[in-house]
């Protein structure tokens, strides 16, 4: 049963997972539990208040997740007796993830409440687009949220873990190699024959890797979190070149 204040950390790069955060959070605060969500890529996790309960949710990436989502559960403090939970969405595997993820909890001292992992668009390299499908998706994302809060109200969620497999893709995925190699094959850039300079992109990138001059200069540290195309006002973000669909963002990415 979850009674204790929630400190609910998250990471979204083009909305799905605040998304999903803001669903959950509805549930805990009807419940009467209090609920402070906080972006990760704004969050010194040794600033974390002690006691209560951690949330974590982030997108699955690579397998795994983003470099800056690693950096932040690496370097979250001892539990100090805390329980914690993890939200994952995703359109494809999270091998690399969720039990990597668990037994570095437990390792800090954390008891597991629970984990869940939620379908919801794709955000990456979409050649073709179904709103009808992405709309199915994001509102059976939302209704699986907060029935997985539900669960941890009532202290009937678990947390799943695949020995082996997900460890090898964990140490192999989870950190900057996969998305070094992917920087250099599919660059980000803004097409200057559209863009207006508006300076969306630079302002809310969560790696600050945009350069405002003129016009947005994408510098070498780029995660392809895809926030930048999610929030362009006139899809102007190209990748390797090559103009895709803009998967629009469904919420503020950096709020919940």
């Amino acid at each position: 049963m979850i009674k204790s204040d929630i400190d609910f950390c998250f990471f979204s790069g083009t909305g799905n997972t605040a998304v999903c955060v803001s669903a959950m959070a509805a549930v805990f605060r009807q419940g009467d539990v209090v609920v402070r969500t906080r972006p990760i890529e704004d969050t010194d996790p040794a600033s974390l208040p002690p006691g209560g309960i951690l949330g974590l949710a982030c997108p699955a990436a690579a397998f795994t997740t983003y470099p800056l989502v690693w950096r932040f559960f690496r370097n979250l403090p001892p539990s100090g007796g805390r329980s914690a939970f993890l939200l994952v969405t995703m359109s494809r595997s999270t091998m690399g993830l969720v039990g990597p993820l668990r037994q570095h909890l437990k390792h800090l001292g954390y008891k597991v409440l629970g984990a869940r992992r939620i379908v919801m668009p794709s955000n990456f390299l979409k050649r073709r687009t179904d709103p009808e499908r992405d709309a199915a998706l994001v509102r059976r994302g939302i209704e699986k949220s907060e029935s997985f809060a539900r669960d941890l109200m009532q202290g009937t969620s678990s947390w799943p873990r695949v020995p082996l497999l997900s460890d090898l893709a964990c140490l192999l995925l989870g950190n900057d190699r996969p998305f070094s190699f992917m920087r250099r094959k599919l660059p980000l850039e803004a097409d200057r024959s559209v863009c207006t300079g508006c300076g969306l992109c630079a302002e809310h990138c969560p790696v600050r890797n945009i350069r405002m001059r003129d016009f947005p200069q994408h510098l070498d540290r780029c995660e392809l979190c895809m926030r930048c195309q999610g929030i362009c006002p006139v899809n102007a973000v190209t990748v390797g070149g090559r103009k895709y669909i803009q998967r629009q963002t469904t919420a503020r990415p950096w709020e919940a």
